[in-house]
């Protein structure tokens, strides 16, 4: 590669680096070795460029300075007249120096100069007028000049990382594009790869970027039916890109594959140029399909339908993209699988153990899966997003894990209770919060255990505080709570019938309860609440179904 093909790409390379210096007043000009100027910049030159670029002089003052900087290691910054200094950056060519970046810096001091004159004559130039414009910028301070020197020789280091020379770019820019699209997709798609994201949004987020990857018209992912593997993605169809095919053809058909295809096998699919491909005619010319598995087991596959572009032939670099692509989407797959196993193990855990504390009381069975699920149901309804639904469920169902703390003779007395038993009762909040205070992940969650009995006028406890000082979580069970209390059957009364428990919600709103959750509230549906309540009551202790009965016969 010869040296003049060498500069002209440096100079493609430093156009930005140019226009930041000409900003503060420098011009940057490319040299070979010997000092002889390497073609100029493109465009229209404006006065100050014109000044330094277009004078012979500056020429000779390049090859003079060129001579010194071969012996210097590296080579220093240099006075050639008063008030224009040069600043060097060599550039090399495996190793070897076959250049330089010339920052010409004008001082202060050239103001005053006679070689003013001479550069303005030299370049063709008005004297005035160039004098007036340089005093207007103004030139730097001489001794400014090492401070400066020190900034452009910064910059240059940081430009020429990104400098490379043209046989590399030549032999391995193909490469490069190629593996920077592999990177974003892949740091993309890893991006995605969080247990909070659900696992539809996550495929979709895949077939997405593909498409915009790589050059086909369409990509899709095919699940197999597993349902205990995947849940609601299990023999799901997920299309981006325009397919030209029915929905239902492209089901029939990926379904076929899905039987056909060996969990380790990616293969090409060509119906235009394939006689035993024809029944594929959907999926275009050279279509990618590409295994979705896990320990040996197919989970789905990865399909790139009909390669678009003037290279129709499959390439291994997208197949590549596909398998990579497919590896991540099988590996969320399977986190995904775990940490719903994980939750559903510690949702069981929560619904034994308050399960368990309910059943201290046998008149309370089930009362905080109903009012997890109230809770729950009422978070939707104001709009939470997703994922603080999921904790508001999780503090109604531990609301009362401070009822451990209450002596069994409290919790099991009929009748009402005296003021110091009822002393008891209000300490539960603060001994749950005691229970839970120290495990990390409920932190969201104990203001909801702490509070749920403070009501919105301030009458409540333990605090006594109100209004929206109460964290929305403890407004939310409080309604829930209050709501199962008045459905459910007492030693000392009688359950309180649907119209008459959402009367009573709206004749508090704005005294017990939070009057916006409140309007929210009476409009919720109670049809899996009256589900809960049905399953309870078959597994409730006989006394408390007797009780039951007694206050229908007396309400009777």
């Amino acid at each position: 590669m010869n040296t003049s093909v060498i500069h002209q790409q440096i100079l493609q390379d430093y156009d930005s680096l140019r226009e930041r210096l000409r900003a503060a007043g420098m011009v940057a000009v490319i040299c070979d070795e010997h000092g002889q100027r390497v073609s100029k910049p493109e465009g229209q030159l404006d006065w100050f460029d014109s000044l330094f670029i277009n004078s012979p002089l500056i020429n000779r003052y390049l090859q003079a300075a060129a001579k010194t900087w071969g012996d210097e290691h590296p080579p220093e910054s240099v006075q050639v007249a008063p008030g224009i200094w040069f600043v060097p950056v060599p550039l090399t060519n495996r190793r070897r120096v076959s250049g330089y970046s010339v920052t010409i810096l004008p001082t202060d001091e050239i103001l005053e100069s006679e070689q003013l004159l001479a550069l303005c004559q030299s370049a063709q130039c008005d004297y005035q007028l160039t004098r007036s414009l340089l005093a207007q910028l103004p030139p730097v301070s001489s001794s400014d000049v090492p401070r400066t020197a020190a900034l452009v020789r910064s910059l240059h280091e940081v430009q020429a990382r990104l400098s490379v020379d043209e046989e590399a770019i030549e032999s391995t820019g193909k490469q490069l594009a190629e593996s920077y699209e592999e990177i974003s997709l892949l740091y993309t798609i890893i991006q995605s790869m969080t247990v909070v994201q659900q696992p539809d949004r996550f495929v979709r987020i895949v077939c997405e970027e593909l498409l915009a990857t790589l050059p086909y018209r369409w990509i899709a992912m095919r699940m197999v039916d597993d349902p205990e593997r995947l849940k609601k993605l299990a023999g799901e169809l997920v299309i981006a890109g325009e397919t030209g095919a029915t929905r239902r053809n492209l089901r029939d058909h990926t379904g076929e594959l899905i039987q056909e295809v060996q969990p380790d096998a990616p293969l090409v699919i060509d119906p235009l140029r394939n006689p035993a491909h024809r029944q594929y005619r959907c999926f275009g010319q050279n279509a990618l399909i590409h295994p979705i598995s896990s320990d040996g087991r197919l989970l789905g596959l990865l399909i790139a339908g009909d390669k678009q572009g003037d290279d129709s032939a499959a390439s291994s670099v997208d197949m590549k993209l596909l398998g990579a692509s497919a590896s991540h989407t099988a590996i969320f797959l399977e986190n995904a699988a775990l940490y719903d196993d994980l939750n559903a193990m510690f949702l069981g855990t929560l619904e034994a153990l308050t399960a368990s504390i309910d059943a201290k009381d046998r008149y309370t069975c089930g009362h905080s899966q109903r009012v997890a699920h109230l809770t729950q149901q009422l978070a939707i309804a104001a709009g939470l997003e997703e994922d603080t639904v999921k904790r508001m469920h999780i503090a109604g169902l531990v609301h009362d894990v401070g009822k451990i703390g209450v002596p069994e003779t409290v919790l099991l007395k009929p009748g009402r209770l005296t003021d110091d038993e009822f002393a008891w009762i209000r300490k539960h909040p603060d001994i749950g919060y005691r229970i839970l205070k120290d495990i990390p992940q409920f932190k969201d969650i104990l203001p909801g255990v702490l509070y749920h009995h403070e009501r919105w006028d301030g009458g409540g406890y333990p605090r006594g505080i109100a209004g929206e000082d109460i964290p929305l979580v403890a407004r939310l069970i409080c309604l829930a709570d209050s709501f199962d209390a008045m459905s459910s059957t007492r030693t000392y009364r009688s359950a309180m019938n649907r119209k008459q428990v959402l009367a009573e919600v709206e004749s508090c709103a704005g005294t017990q309860f939070d009057p916006d959750l409140a309007k929210l509230f009476v409009k919720l549906e109670f049809d899996g609440y009256d589900r809960l309540v049905r399953e309870h009551r078959a597994n409730e202790h006989p006394a408390a179904a007797g009780i039951r009965a007694q206050s229908r016969g007396a309400a009777a």
